[in-house]
């Protein structure tokens, strides 16, 4: 496999790949292999130094077009602050099972902001995990757009059937595997998962970074 960090280039090929049968169906006519979690990389290899590159055009005939997103209602974000928050908590119940979870109601106008809570709380270690429960609680940031389940689907098919092929054909791991698909969609965003670029065992930044998502995008345009 090529590493783009040592190797050099100065332009970029395009490749497809064959799709194996027990890939996913959107996937059917994809021009990159899916990878699964502990599956292996099969490509058909292409006799060039050239790094490999999405091509925009398989992405679009396998998967379509990006869904249409929807506006950030009051119901959505009631949704995304229980699920936020029932994660919060989650880092405090496993650390300290005794603990009790207190009801916490937003301030409404905020007065004041998660770091100044967090700043004025002191006492035990427990105590203060709890206390940064209660300002988040008190102080909640919801985003103001976020995707669909439809939309995090197609990140999650493009991630898995795209990018993270194209890292591996370029020489570069990623740090884990991606959750299963089902998982991925009902957590978003509070999934905690992207395909981030390895080599040897090390974070890719800088210029080697660079490179590699102008080859591998990362970032869908109508998604952003």
């Amino acid at each position: 496999m090529r590493r783009l960090a040592t190797a050099g280039y100065r332009s970029r090929v395009s490749h497809t790949r064959t799709l194996p049968a027990a890939a996913l169906l959107l996937l059917a006519l994809a021009g990159c292999t899916f990878v699964a979690p502990g599956a292996s990389v099969t490509t058909q290899t292409e006799t060039t130094n050239e790094p490999f590159s999405i091509e925009h055009s398989a992405v679009v005939e396998a998967l379509g077009a990006v869904p249409e997103g929807e506006p950030m209602t009051p119901e959505r974000t009631a949704d995304y602050i229980e699920r936020f928050l029932d994660q919060q908590w989650e880092l405090v119940s496993v650390p300290y099972p005794d603990a009790v979870r207190p009801t916490v109601a937003p301030d409404n106008p905020p007065n004041g902001t998660v770091n100044d809570c967090v700043t004025a709380a002191s006492g035990t270690p427990e105590q203060a995990a709890i206390a940064q429960y209660v300002c988040m609680a008190r102080f909640p940031s919801p985003p103001s757009t976020m995707l669909t389940h439809e939309q995090a689907a197609y990140l999650y098919d493009y991630w898995t059937g795209f990018v993270t092929p194209c890292y591996f054909d370029n020489g570069f791991d990623v740090q884990s595997p991606p959750p299963a698909r089902d998982t991925f969609v009902a957590e978003w965003p509070l999934q905690h998962w992207a395909p981030i670029p390895v080599l040897d065992g090390e974070m890719v930044n800088g210029e080697a970074y660079d490179e590699l998502q102008a080859l591998c995008p990362g970032v869908i345009d109508e998604l952003r």
